[in-house]
């Protein structure tokens, strides 16, 4: 049950991220801010379940797992500051889209 709530949650964050950082409205882009925002609390809890029960197969998997998500999550939050500021790049969409499916590949390493 946590596997798929996790791997639901990404599909959806990944999906928000590019729906919401390619929008040139900025109540849109505050919407899916708000989005991922529930999306990756829901990623760090069921994490961390699943990382309660997975440590003493794949502690140093488990470890790399966290800090890529938590690098993720810093990421997405640097982009929709800087989408609501003048400043944005369009790297750090770039960054977010491959970032993200870095932390579903260490993920699903650590759930086999």
């Amino acid at each position: 049950m946590w596997i798929i709530l996790n791997y639901s949650c990404w599909a959806i964050l990944f999906i928000n991220f590019i729906w919401g950082l390619t929008r040139s409205i900025k109540k849109h882009v505050i919407d899916s801010m708000m989005i991922a925002r529930l999306f990756y609390w829901i990623i760090v809890i069921s994490q961390v379940v699943i990382s309660l029960r997975s440590f003493h197969r794949h502690p140093l998997l488990v470890v790399i797992g966290a800090l890529v998500t938590l690098g993720v999550i810093a990421l997405s939050e640097t982009a929709y500051g800087r989408k609501q500021d003048v400043n944005y790049s369009p790297k750090l969409m770039w960054w977010l889209l491959l970032a993200t499916p870095l932390a579903i590949l260490v993920q699903t390493l650590v759930n086999y």
